[in-house]
Formats: structure tokens, C-alpha cells, sequence
């Protein structure tokens, strides 16, 4: 039965792996190609990690059918209901969004008046709407107007096949928060890419897959300034990071420093070395703990990464630059994938976000995608969102991410 739901990001495919590698794909049942339904109450689901939703909810209610004259006739069976709470007097706020339905912004108001009305007569205070300018409320709008405190509710309907879900909003993405991990980190490189901290959770919980005992690292072996390692930093994981230029280890540097007086962190565990990704031999585990807890903790190391993306694109190349530019990074891969196995340990799990490039209407993906089983790996095949779809691109981009994901064998 589900319990709760998520509202998956402007890449859905992306939000959909996320939560079924955390979570198992039992629990996890795609609505639509806007949300997920989890057999997980919200208290069983760190939403703080997620990069690929939106927002949390839990499920208050169902609604048989999904036309909307059902639903308001649902909805307004609910507002009149105690399952509907109220703070006791005040201001209180209330949103709608929907998601499924082929409904104007005008219809969902007009609703929402409606519920307003039923709700002044349960309440002692005032009742304000949320207006829609669109069928979805916008995260900012759902911060800005307090719909996940006390004093406000967002409620999310959600068409499902034959039903519709009645969801109240638990959790949103802090926005706030992300713009500074991205923007207020002392040292930013335009030239190593800029990845944004959301893309940067996902590729870690793709790699740190279903809850684990014990301690985990993540290693990242490009780490450029530490984007990866500071996500993980900030999800309890103890993080290791080389790269190939001195300057970048000084980046890091810097910038986990600012981290954790930024973040009020507990003494942070991580390491950090210059190395090249093709060479490079990892002192497993190297990672240096306070003294007060030093034990033996069994340690597992897995690998979260934006590997090299080759050189970028503004306009479209010529075919002998970009195949030259898919040979010279084909090849930087296939050297470290062929350095990192032998010092992992079997099952050791990675997720590597690597470069394919959009070239009009078709994609170039690297030839060693194909030669995995012969390097000692096999892809993690996820059942909710089909490997071709674990693409983080933005309309124009020459260039984009495949999220992939592999297991040592």
C-alpha cells in the first residue's frame, strides 16, 4: 500500500533510480511521469538526501476515478472532515498542485475557493489560497507561503491509473540551501564543470545503492572541487577525493573547510591527494577520524564521480573533433577503470556520471559502455527507469551526463 509519495525533478528517470536504488524497487511504484508512490511511511525516507524529488508527502486520502468532478467532490469530502487538521486560530494557508490532470489553473483556483469556503467554517482565524498560475505550485511558492509548517498545507493531486491520491506535503528541496553549496563555495571552477549539488546526491545515492551496516566512503577519484565530497560529507559518509592537478586538491580543500564551518559539521573524515585517475594506487581506508572514534569499523568503500567530459561544446562540432574527443576520453576511462578494479573489492559499487554528446537529434555514447564485463564490471540495471533515460542534459547542452552504474565482479 502506498504510504507516501515523491515528486520527481525536471529529469523524472533520474528521481525514479535514485529512489529505488536507496529504497528497493518493491517499495517504489512510478505514477505517471510525475511522481513516485513509496510502500514507506515519511519518516522512513531521508527526503534531506534526495536530489531527484521535489517534494515529500504523505497520502491522506483516495478519490475513485481521476475526472475532476470526482476529485472536488473528494476534496470537499475532506476538508469537511477531521482528517483535514486545523491549527485552532490564526492565518492559515492553503496550496493546491496537480499532477496528472489536463485541468486549467483557473479550475484548480476555482476549487481551491471552494475549499476555502468549507474551511473559514471549521476554522477560527483566516483562510488564505495559495493562487496557481500553474497547475503546480513552484518550490519557492511553497517556502515563501509556510505550506509545510503548522500554519499551512499543500495539498498534492495526484492522478494514478483508476484513482486519484490525496497528498499532503511534508517536505520540500531547500532551495535556499542549494544555491549555497553552488554559488558561496570560495573556490569555483567554470573550466572542470560546474556541478550542480543536486546531480551530486543522486550519483551518490546511486552509488552508496540499499542501506548498508558499517562505515562507508565515498571515493571520488576526479574530484575537482569537491562537489561530490561535500554532498557526502553532508549525508554522514566519509569521503575520499584525488585528482590530477595539485590546484584542484587545494580547491577542495578550501572548500570542505568552508563546509564545515558553514554546515556546524561534527570533525569531518575525509582525505584528499593529488593522483591520476589512470594511475593512481588508494591507501583503502586512508580516511583520518578524530581520536575519540577510532574503533575498527568495518569499512566499505564506493565510488561516486563525474569522470573527465572531454573538452566542451558551444556549437555542434565537426565529426572528426568529436570523434577524436570521444577516442581520448573512451580511453582515460578505460585506463581507470582498469587501474581502480583490482584495488575494489568484489560487490564494491560505483556510480560514474560520464560524458554523452547530443549531436541534433541522436546521442554518442562511449564504446566502453559495451566492454564492461570485460573490464571486471556489470551495470546495475534499474527496473523503474531504463539506462538510455539516466541522461542529465538541458535543452541546447552539446554535451550531457550518463548516470551509470556498476558493480565489481
Amino acid at each position: 500500500m502506498i504510504q507516501s509519495v515523491c515528486i520527481l525533478g525536471r529529469q523524472p528517470a533520474l528521481g525514479l533510480a535514485e529512489l529505488e536504488s536507496l529504497y528497493g524497487v518493491a517499495a517504489v511504484v512510478p505514477i505517471g511521469s510525475h511522481a513516485a508512490g513509496l510502500m514507506l511511511d515519511i519518516q522512513d525516507v531521508d527526503f534531506a538526501r534526495l536530489g531527484g524529488s521535489t517534494r515529500q508527502a504523505t497520502v491522506v486520502g483516495e478519490v475513485p476515478g481521476t475526472s475532476w468532478k470526482q476529485v472536488e467532490k473528494g476534496l470537499l469530502a475532506f476538508a469537511k472532515s477531521t482528517a483535514f487538521a486545523l491549527p485552532t486560530s490564526g492565518k492559515f494557508h492553503l496550496g493546491l498542485s496537480a499532477y496528472g490532470f489536463d485541468v486549467s489553473p483557473a479550475k484548480l483556483n476555482a476549487l481551491g475557493l471552494t475549499l476555502k469556503k468549507v474551511l473559514r467554517a471549521r476554522h477560527d482565524g483566516s483562510v488564505r489560497l495559495v493562487p496557481n498560475n500553474e497547475t503546480e505550485l513552484g518550490t519557492a511558492q511553497v517556502i515563501h507561503h509556510d505550506l509545510v509548517k503548522e500554519n499551512g498545507t499543500e495539498l498534492l493531486i495526484i492522478a494514478a491509473g483508476d484513482k486519484t491520491y490525496i497528498a499532503k506535503t511534508t517536505s520540500v528541496q531547500d532551495i535556499a540551501s542549494y544555491t549555497t553549496r553552488d554559488r558561496e563555495r570560495p573556490k569555483r571552477d567554470a573550466r572542470v564543470g560546474m556541478l550542480p549539488p543536486k546531480l551530486a546526491q543522486i550519483i551518490i545515492n546511486l552509488a552508496a545503492g540499499p542501506a548498508h551496516d558499517g562505515q562507508l566512503t565515498i571515493l571520488d577519484p576526479f574530484c575537482g572541487t569537491g562537489v561530490v565530497l561535500q554532498e557526502a560529507l553532508l549525508m554522514g559518509y566519509d569521503a575520499y577525493g584525488t585528482d590530477l592537478e595539485p590546484r584542484m586538491i587545494a580547491y577542495t580543500t578550501e572548500n570542505l573547510q568552508w563546509l564545515s564551518t558553514t554546515y556546524n559539521l561534527p570533525p569531518t573524515t575525509y582525505n584528499l591527494e593529488t593522483g591520476d585517475a589512470t594511475t593512481h594506487h588508494w591507501n583503502f581506508p586512508n580516511i583520518h577520524h578524530p581520536p575519540s572514534t577510532i574503533q575498527q569499523p568495518t569499512f566499505t568503500i564506493h565510488i561516486a564521480c563525474e569522470t573527465y567530459l572531454g573538452r566542451p561544446f558551444t556549437e555542434r562540432p565537426s565529426s572528426a573533433i568529436l570523434a577524436q574527443t570521444v577516442t581520448e576520453v573512451n580511453l582515460i576511462l578505460k585506463r581507470f577503470l582498469q587501474n581502480i578494479r583490482p584495488q575494489l573489492a568484489p560487490h564494491a559499487r560505483l556510480c560514474l556520471a560520464v560524458p554523452c554528446w547530443f549531436d541534433g537529434r541522436e546521442q554518442k555514447h562511449l564504446p566502453l559502455l559495451a566492454q564492461l564485463s570485460g573490464l571486471g564490471f556489470e551495470r546495475v540495471e534499474f527496473e523503474h527507469a531504463a539506462a538510455p533515460s539516466l541522461i542529465y542534459h538541458r535543452e541546447g547542452q552539446r554535451v550531457g551526463r550518463e548516470l551509470v552504474t556498476l558493480v565489481a565482479v
